[in-house]
């Protein structure tokens, strides 16, 4: 059975999180309507969720070289509740994550940098060997950087 997805209630619900991501909308984010091309917002959550990993004491760069784990994604969704424009300064950052042995649901949040949020991401992970592609457990630090997003 699937690891189940934060409701977009819990989601807004949520607090802060403890590392907001400060990020603009750039000239290349925004689309020929002149607002933010909906890919980008996987992006903004993505750089997000990496700086939080590094923030938690995760050497990526070594972890990635090393190749013995790896937690790609299976799923992503989105919910967009406002454009965003060029220039606008953003916030995003995760706000909650579920975590099971082999797998982790991470909610993130992105705003205005004036609070009104403006999309719900959703990322499922899955903890593999980088090796086999085998499901794994995940590591010890990993587990510890999912706990502190929904403590």
């Amino acid at each position: 059975m699937a690891i189940p997805l934060f409701s977009r209630e819990e989601i807004l619900a949520a607090p802060g999180g403890r590392h907001r991501h400060p990020l603009a909308v750039r000239l290349q984010d925004v689309d020929a309507a002149g607002v933010v091309f909906f890919a980008r917002f996987f992006e903004y959550a993505h750089d997000a969720f990496m700086a939080t990993l590094a923030a938690g004491g995760l050497d990526l760069p070594r972890i990635l070289r090393e190749g013995r784990h790896l937690a790609p994604i299976r799923h992503a969704e989105a919910d967009y509740l406002a454009p965003l424009r060029f220039g606008d300064d953003l916030v995003a950052g995760p706000v909650l994550a579920r975590v099971e042995p082999t797998e982790a649901v991470v909610a993130h949040r992105i705003e205005r940098a004036g609070g009104a949020v403006v999309a719900l991401v959703q990322t499922v992970h899955v903890s593999v060997d980088g090796r086999s592609f085998e499901r794994v457990p995940f590591p010890e630090e990993w587990l510890r950087v999912f706990r502190a997003l929904s403590a």
